[in-house]
């Protein structure tokens, strides 16, 4: 066996798999009444609340402190746009 035989081989990047994503700014009020104020990761052509009725439970969130949050779709009360 040669050592090229040995040399993993990553595949290509597939482009249609990889997304473009802005930053959209809002106040998330979940049903516990708990304020987030951050950024939701939206498509270039994409409105919030298409993001927000999509089939995805749940959807990455930015906090204002540079934490980042998975919140489950479902346990949001409310949604306002900052921008």
């Amino acid at each position: 066996m040669t050592v090229e035989a040995l040399v993993p081989v990553t595949p290509p990047l597939v482009k249609s798999r990889l997304r473009t994503k802005r930053k959209a700014a809002v106040e998330l009020v979940l049903e516990d009444g708990t304020s987030l104020a951050g950024h939701m990761f939206v498509g270039p052509d994409e409105r919030v609340l298409e993001c927000l009725n999509d089939a995805r439970p749940f959807l990455p969130f930015l906090q204002a402190d540079g934490t980042m949050l998975i919140v489950a779709k479902l346990k949001i009360a409310a949604c306002r746009p900052l921008d």
